[in-house]
């Protein structure tokens, strides 16, 4: 695929358990007029089982909109992040596959697990018209496991380095099989900045893989009434990894900005980084949440966030015209 500079909207919901269709008319239109060229999509087990005719709506309303659509495929077996923020049905279903150490995630090396894994995916490819994917923060890449699958695919004294080496393997295992149903899908994946570096350039240099990258903040954040703190890593401090990371696999840059968790009292902090990130990095595709969660005044801070990445992308469009 031939690199393009890209702006998503990452719009996470859960379940789709009220539609109101026109609801989907007027933000897909906003951030179209806002000047997004995508929206990423959650698609978690809950919409495969509950909600497949809503998604398909969805992915309709969003064409209608002119925008692509990028799923995110969301908690399959605890080893990606993506909405809801609960355990993986299937992997409830099948407790012998969960790791001793964290109950809530995947075996990478079960057999059953990489299938139903691969299937999953497979499943949301073919049956909806999206544009592209998302994987969204891998989970515990290098963690040594006692599990007995993950001992017999990997040895008894495997290390770190072959655990990442083999979850990335999954990985790209999912995107092949993706891209073998719709060869133009637009693939991104991006890690939390802490993520071992060993498993971050392995993602990057999978094949098939767009965008790579990372999230991160850029000011202090809370979930309630607790005293604002540094929840992660801010977007500049991982732009030179996302730079040599990139050019190393050449492939195209990512960034996800955490927009959310903010307390007003931090706006002005925000603008402010925002705009001193946005000057000093350039991702080739770029992310923001749209209305992110559990903002204190989500309002004023969706009009501030939107409001400078409009400004930037729109103005960078003018310059490369």
């Amino acid at each position: 695929m031939k690199k393009r500079q890209l702006l998503t909207a990452y719009c996470i919901g859960y379940g789709n358990w009220t539609v109101i269709p026109h609801q989907w008319d007027e933000c897909f239109g906003e951030m179209r007029d806002l000047g997004f060229d995508a929206v990423a999509l959650t698609f978690s087990e809950s919409e495969m089982k509950y909600a497949r005719r809503t998604f398909e709506m969805q992915v309709a309303a969003a064409h209608r909109a002119s925008l692509e659509v990028y799923v995110i495929p969301s908690r399959i077996g605890g080893r990606v992040a993506g909405a809801p923020l609960m355990g993986s049905i299937w992997l409830n279903d099948h407790p012998d596959i969960r790791l001793p150490e964290f109950n809530a995630i995947a075996c990478a090396e079960s057999p059953e697990f990489r299938q139903w894994s691969r299937e999953f995916i497979e499943g949301v490819v073919s049956d909806y018209e999206v544009d592209g994917i998302i994987w969204d923060e891998p989970k515990i890449a290098d963690h040594v496991t006692t599990h007995p699958e993950a001992v017999a695919a990997l040895g008894a004294d495997y290390g770190p380095e072959d655990a990442c080496r083999s979850f990335a393997e999954l990985i790209g295992e999912w995107t092949a099989a993706a891209r073998r149903i719709r060869p133009e899908l637009v693939v991104s994946i991006f890690n939390m900045p802490k993520t071992n570096p060993v498993f971050t350039r392995m993602c990057a240099q999978l094949p098939g893989i767009d965008y790579a990258g990372y999230d991160g903040g850029l000011s202090l954040q809370s979930y309630f009434h607790e005293k604002p703190t540094k929840h992660k890593p801010y977007l500049w401090e991982s732009w030179p990894r996302t730079q040599k990371e990139c050019a190393e696999a050449g492939c195209g840059s990512f960034a996800l900005i955490e927009n959310m968790l903010l307390p007003a009292s931090e706006h002005s902090t925000f603008a402010r980084n925002l705009e001193k990130y946005l000057d000093m990095a350039s991702p080739d595709h770029l992310s923001c949440y749209y209305y992110a969660h559990n903002n204190e005044a989500p309002e004023e801070a969706h009009r501030l966030v939107s409001g400078i990445i409009s400004r930037y992308y729109m103005n960078k469009q003018r310059r490369f015209a």
